[in-house]
């Protein structure tokens, strides 16, 4: 039985918890103000983020991701992201293909690969398919924020078809970010970021993509770090809009996530989510979990 066959949503933040909590600093400051928590869209310090997510569709569909994440920074303006899911698993075990997991078509949800063929043992593990953003911040100060563009590359390097999509997609982005200047102020911002994704060349047996997607969220700092447990935290919820052109569909999602910085530079979250009153005809996501570390490299 491999790892990723064993590994659960609770025994996965155990590990994650336990290997991250060894870069928190003894000596934590308390005269150490908030700074950097690494989600601000206006960020370039250059990040390594790797992080676990575990997502349940409405239709039965497990998913299992260990993620390399992190941020290349070319200058103050224009920067890189990097994505690569080295662990990726797929169980389709509890879709309506059943157990004997033979060839058949089940929603798989706004983006995500189609579902049948996951061999004998309804799973299939192996590495995803990766994507690099580019983002460009803009001198615009319209509406009295700053304002992002730039676009994501989706790259069909799955190690198995069952687990991407074949195909090379893009995403042009553009992104306005604002401070709250009222409480929870000083470091309260909201940002709309905005996705528009299509299929630029792939299989040719796999469907059309043309997908909307935002990514809404707001900062809120909770408290200063004090060196104590209840220092350093803040909270993000995040509010993800999808609709899919190709099925006419429209799908919501929210995550609250909560962090805490360990130490400058160094912030460890976990992230639950729910699908708001998902489709089961249309694979939406039902529940989610993320846990991952940030880890500022200047």
């Amino acid at each position: 039985m491999s790892f990723f066959t064993r590994l659960n949503t609770r025994g996965a933040a155990v590990i994650v918890l336990a290997g991250l909590s060894l870069f928190a600093s003894p000596t934590f400051a308390q005269e150490e103000a908030l700074g950097e928590t690494g989600t601000d869209p206006r960020d370039f310090a250059p990040k390594f983020m790797p992080y676990y997510r575990f997502t349940e569709l409405e239709n039965g569909l497990e998913n299992y991701n260990l993620n390399l994440f992190g941020l290349f920074a070319f200058d103050k303006k224009f920067a890189m992201t990097y994505e690569i899911p080295i662990g990726y698993k797929t169980d389709i075990s509890g879709t309506a293909l059943g157990d004997a997991c033979s060839s058949g078509v089940i929603p798989p949800g706004p983006g995500m690969p189609p579902i049948g063929d996951a061999e004998g043992d309804c799973e299939e593990t192996g590495v995803g398919d990766m994507n690099l953003r580019f983002m460009y911040r803009t001198d615009w100060d319209a509406l009295g924020g700053d304002w992002l563009v730039g676009a994501q590359i989706d790259l069909p390097t799955a190690s198995d078809d069952v687990l991407g999509s074949e195909q090379v997609k893009i995403g042009p982005m553009f992104a306005y970010v604002k401070d709250i200047s009222a409480w929870p102020a000083p470091g309260a911002f909201f940002a709309l970021m905005n996705f528009y994704f299509f299929d630029a060349f792939g299989e040719d047996s796999r469907g059309d993509t043309e997908l909307y997607v935002g990514r809404w969220f707001v900062m809120l700092p909770l408290s200063k770090p004090d060196g104590s447990f209840w220092g350093g935290w803040y909270a993000l919820p995040e509010f993800q809009p999808i609709y899919d052109f190709e099925e006419s569909h429209f799908s919501f999602w929210v995550g609250p996530e909560f962090g805490k910085m360990l130490a400058p530079g160094k912030i460890l979250y976990f992230k639950p989510g729910w699908g708001a009153d998902p489709d089961e005809d249309e694979g939406d996501r039902k529940e989610t979990f993320e846990i991952g570390f940030r880890y500022f490299m200047d």
